[in-house]
């Protein structure tokens, strides 16, 4: 045994003695250095992406919260009015307004909160000025909102219908304003992950630049016969150029099944034959990728004369983006073609069928869609996506919002209580049109954006023309606007003008006879 100690001390005297192993030895402490400069920092920013993880979903969840209290305010006050038991929406509306207070103070000094899956985490303050500016102003609105519905939130005594109507009108005047304040910070704290992960790429970088480094060192020191060297780079070199071949035919192949994505994309847009076969309306669909497979989505379905018009924007563009647009348009002909007519069930089981498809290809994509069933003149609308314009004939502008008729699909896996209908009647010569926010967000070279207004004023002066030619003259104006610069998202219209119909001409008859009557 005192043999064996002996012969291991003797060992490692050698070892830190002889001149022939301190190239290895420095090349080895140089190596652990390297190491763990990378390990420790990784270990940290891991930690720090984690809670930046938890703050984002959260503020995610304060836009989807913000919604459920103006919908369950609505819910009470409907209910209230119809003098029905309203317990139901106004226990929703207490759990909703004690997530989002509770999670709005998490942001503003950082505790312990509610998560998504219903267990506590630690919430941490925002750490940017911008962040804290955002809390800040998010706390201007929601102070007097809270105070408007401390009297609502009491299960055990009446509510008052001034204090109810005082709640719902801020509700309304001030939903969008959270939505869009909160969308704000989660960007912002996106922005913050970002900066994060780039710290973090920089380091392993660095640290694997360095390890390579020192290992190609301890290599030449090693090794001195160069005919060894030289067959090794050999050997890398011939790897290399199999693994560029293998990469060059890989690009081959992923361009070859973009192309085929892209053609079955266009190949499934309605033909032209399709949108005239709709009896009262001249349509026209537009429809450029920002990529090579586009995110977006339009159709015009008629069966035996049941029209369905949809319009819908995936988050994102791409393969995947697509992927999800085919989905959606294949799922939306399905239930035309079983004649499922009530919308609200539409909507769900249309949600529910792209949600698990999200869920099984373990994809955070979503869409905005909104759905329209046209008969004689008549627009039935459903689904949350960009406003509906509508241009009359005598050349009134209206914008219909479509918040408050649906939810995004694929987000949750049920909305059915966020589903509602809004009717629009059409006279001769009225134009609706439809659009995703690749046109109002239009760039130009100084980053300008296109605009609402702008679409509203090119559809207006254009009215009186065929829907191709108000399609046209749109597409033509975005195009000037963007100019030079490169265009970032998918351009989708489609433009609706009711025409002079039997059915019309009847209507208009039977009003103006009623007019003689009267």
């Amino acid at each position: 045994m005192k043999n064996t100690n002996k012969n291991n001390k003797n060992l490692i005297q050698t070892i830190f003695s002889d001149k022939k192993y301190r190239p290895l030895l420095i090349s080895a402490g140089l190596f652990l250095c390297f190491n763990l400069g990378v390990l420790i920092p990784t270990f940290i920013f891991s930690i720090l992406l984690e809670k930046d993880a938890v703050s984002i979903n959260l503020a995610g969840r304060q836009r989807m919260l913000s919604q459920k209290m103006t919908k369950s305010l609505l819910e009470i006050q409907n209910q209230q009015e119809a003098g029905n038991p309203f317990k139901e929406p106004q226990e929703r509306l207490i759990k909703s307004y004690q997530l989002f207070d509770d999670a709005l103070k998490g942001f503003q000094t950082g505790k312990s909160v509610e998560g998504a899956n219903g267990e506590r985490v630690y919430l941490e303050e925002v750490e940017t000025e911008r962040g804290r500016q955002i809390i800040q102003e998010v706390i201007k609105i929601w102070n007097p909102y809270k105070d408007k519905l401390q009297p609502i939130l009491k299960l055990d005594k009446s509510i008052q219908y001034k204090d109810l109507e005082a709640a719902v009108t801020y509700a309304r005047e001030n939903n969008l304003k959270l939505l869009k304040l909160m969308n704000d910070l989660t960007i912002e704290k996106e922005k913050v992950a970002r900066t994060k992960t780039g710290y973090l790429q920089l380091i392993q970088l660095v640290g694997m630049t360095l390890a390579l480094g020192n290992f190609f060192i301890l290599l030449s020191r090693s090794f001195k016969r160069m005919q060894i060297a030289d067959q090794e780079l050999e050997t890398a070199n011939s790897q290399i150029l199999k693994l560029n071949e293998r990469l060059q035919a890989d690009n081959i192949r992923l361009k070859s099944e973009l192309d085929a994505t892209k053609r079955l994309q266009q190949m499934i847009l309605p033909k032209s034959a399709e949108l005239e076969s709709v009896e009262g309306l001249d349509i026209a669909g537009y429809m450029e990728p920002a990529d090579e497979v586009g995110g977006d989505y339009y159709d015009v379905l008629n069966l035996d004369g049941n029209v369905k018009i949809g319009i819908g924007d995936v988050t994102g563009h791409g393969l995947e983006s697509g992927m999800l647009m085919l989905m959606v348009q294949t799922a939306v002909r399905t239930l035309q073609e079983v004649e499922e007519t009530n919308p609200v069930r539409f909507m769900d089981i249309l949600n529910r069928t792209i949600y698990k498809n999200i869920q099984r290809m373990d994809s955070g994509k979503n869409l905005t869609l909104s759905l329209i069933d046209y008969s004689d003149g008549e627009l039935k609308l459903t689904g949350q996506h960009e406003e509906v314009i509508l241009v009359r004939g005598n050349g009134e502008v209206e914008l219909l919002d479509t918040t408050d008729l649906g939810f995004p699909i694929g987000l949750d896996d049920e909305i059915a209580d966020f589903v509602s209908e809004q009717k629009i009647q059409l006279d001769i010569g009225d134009v609706a049109v439809l659009f995703t926010d690749g046109i109002t967000e239009a760039e130009d070279i100084h980053r300008n954006l296109y605009g609402i207004e702008k679409l509203c004023e090119v559809i207006k002066q254009n009215r009186h023309l065929s829907a191709t030619e108000i399609k046209d003259a749109v597409i033509e104006d975005v195009r000037s606007h963007i100019g030079l610069q490169e265009v970032f998202d998918d351009i989708t219209l489609l433009v609706l003008k009711q025409k002079d119909t039997g059915s019309s001409l009847k209507r208009l008859e039977s009003q103006s006879l009623a007019t003689v009557g009267v």
